[in-house]
């Protein structure tokens, strides 16, 4: 017996195009895999070849740890045991409340894409993958036609956005060139830690996640040399708890915050809940657990203003906490810091200079009054993927904001989208990925994530009987 759902009955076979093959995008593939009626199609493309994988699973790096326990991450909400007996398999070390390297999720995604695909064979729903780049998308009334290299014009009834992040955007100082050797402006851009010198010192400029990931990539290379790690508030992301110092869920303060609407009494709820949650035995971590499946309805029910205070004012410290490290990742960042292997820098950059010889000037304010000077001999933009539309470099999304199809967030924290994750005023056309969190804010992690995959591909499958 299929333990997969029973596709719509009477549907009409449909054309389906996902563009981006990471994790939100095979996610929405696999769900729609099992629900699609018979003489469907999907095409599946992908610019960088690894099915199912992404940037943060793509990972070849055995210190790029997944950030939560393995027992919450299996692709399927409705198979919550999914990944863990996946790894058992595999590895019969690793448990539910372990943290693993991010890679095996990856090749979990991978191995339920393939799943998926040879079961939808058989029922004669057919998957084509296609490694290419998608450059234009038209469409003529009746349907649409994806244009990517090497390939001729695909034709679709529906089609997918799930583009994932966009690179960090390039920090603007005179003298900073980052197309010129030592400014890297991507952090997962293939090729230049291989081609820096074991003793180089490195500026790192960001201290969270994505920074920590080239630190450690480095420390696995051989890598000497100091580093330094800054920004403006010198905010290191916050440590999780193994899993067995976890109180148990009832034991945690329910934050009352139905009816919250503005952002300085909802920080006064929190601030109080966390005060109530210490005096119980329980901390900081276990009330924004209790708070992140309201996390949305919060952001939404919050005013333009709030918003841009919130993202002003707040969001470092509070990223720095919702975004935590593994607990091993953790403490070998504290060892660095400790044996004076990294440095931890807070403050406002003001100069990038190639000096006379090769090395690059850094002059920045510190934080709380002074200046500082130092040469390096690598910077590396780790200041946050990009959500911002405005003057993307994707020339697909260039192209599709110039003709209106796209309808940026005024904060510029990504896509408006409808309730079914439509396009608005362009029927057929979706997105999934993390630039809902201009609407959602929790959306870039595999929990939400997944949810709006399912949502998503249930959307297209009863499209099946209505044309768009």
């Amino acid at each position: 017996m299929s333990i997969f759902p029973s596709v719509i009955s009477g549907a009409t076979p449909l054309r389906i195009a996902v563009v981006g093959a990471g994790f939100s995008g095979a996610a929405v593939v696999v769900h729609l895999l099992r629900l699609l009626p018979a003489g469907s199609c999907v095409h599946l493309l992908e610019r960088g070849g690894r099915f199912g994988r992404g940037l943060a699973y793509g990972t070849c790096s055995p210190s790029h740890w997944l950030n939560v326990p393995a027992g919450g991450l299996a692709l399927d909400p409705a198979r919550p045991d999914a990944f863990v007996q996946w790894l058992q398999q595999r590895f019969p070390a690793f448990g539910a409340g372990d943290f693993v390297p991010r890679m095996l999720l990856g090749e979990y995604f991978a191995d339920e894409l393939a799943a998926a695909e040879a079961e939808a064979r058989v029922r004669g729903v057919e998957l084509r993958r296609h490694v290419a780049e998608v450059r234009a998308i038209e469409h003529d009334g009746r349907v649409f036609h994806v244009t990517a290299t090497g390939l001729p014009p695909l034709a679709a009834e529906r089609v997918v956005l799930a583009t994932g992040h966009l690179p960090p955007r390039r920090v603007a100082l005179p003298g900073a060139d980052w197309d010129e050797p030592g400014f890297v402006a991507d952090p997962y851009a293939p090729g230049w830690q291989a081609a820096l010198p074991d003793g180089a010192a490195v500026l790192v400029l960001g201290t969270g996640l994505s920074a920590i990931d080239v630190l450690m990539a480095l420390q696995d290379r051989g890598h000497a040399g100091p580093v330094t790690l800054l920004s403006r508030r010198g905010l290191l992301p916050q440590a999780h708890r193994w899993l067995d110092a976890k109180p148990q869920p009832a034991s945690v303060p329910q934050p009352d915050w139905q009816h919250e609407t503005r952002l300085r009494p909802l920080l006064r709820t929190l601030r109080r809940t966390i005060a109530d949650a210490a005096a119980q035995g329980c901390d900081w971590r276990d009330v924004m657990a209790r708070m992140r499946p309201q996390t949305p309805a919060l952001w939404q029910r919050l005013s333009a203003r709030d918003r841009r205070q919130f993202l002003r004012h707040l969001q470092p410290w509070w990223d720095s906490h919702r975004h935590r490290l593994a607990p091993g990742i953790h403490a070998r960042l504290t060892a660095l810091a400790a044996a004076g292997r990294v440095e931890l820098a807070a403050g406002r950059l003001q100069q990038l200079q190639r000096g006379a010889d090769g090395r690059i000037g850094v002059r920045w304010q510190r934080r709380g009054g002074g200046m500082r000077q130092a040469a390096f001999d690598a910077v590396v933009n780790c200041t946050g993927a990009s959500a911002a539309l405005a003057g993307s470099a994707d020339p697909l999304l260039a192209s599709l904001c110039a003709r209106g199809w796209l309808q940026a967030d005024p904060l510029g924290l990504g896509l408006l989208v409808d309730e079914q994750f439509g396009m608005p005023g362009v029927p057929g056309l979706y997105y999934i990925g993390p630039m809902l969190k201009a609407q959602r804010w929790e959306a870039i992690a595999v929990p939400e994530l997944r949810q709006h995959a399912k949502a998503l591909a249930q959307v297209l499958a009863a499209g099946a009987l209505a044309p768009a």
